[in-house]
């Protein structure tokens, strides 16, 4: 079954892998990433929106636009003066 497929920090290194996995297994991806760590040029396949997951109009317009089927996320942001 083709699904949609929401990868939430796709431009990154794990979710752009997950990305092209699905696309080649046939399911339409929509990627979500704000590209703070993440890179444009890693997301292959599919739809790419650059937004924020803490934004909830971004998320809002995701949902709007594209019938999202499953959700997966790989979003992390680490916060350098917390590192030990």
């Amino acid at each position: 079954m083709n699904e949609t497929v929401l990868v939430v920090g796709g431009a990154g290194y794990i979710g752009s892998h997950m990305v092209k996995m699905l696309a080649r297994s046939g399911h339409t991806v929509v990627t979500l990433d704000n590209l703070s760590t993440g890179h444009r040029d890693a997301v292959v396949a599919g739809t790419f929106v650059e937004g924020d997951l803490l934004q909830a109009g971004d998320l809002a317009h995701v949902f709007s636009a594209h019938p999202v089927n499953v959700v997966m996320h790989f979003a992390q942001f680490e916060r350098l003066s917390e590192r030990r």
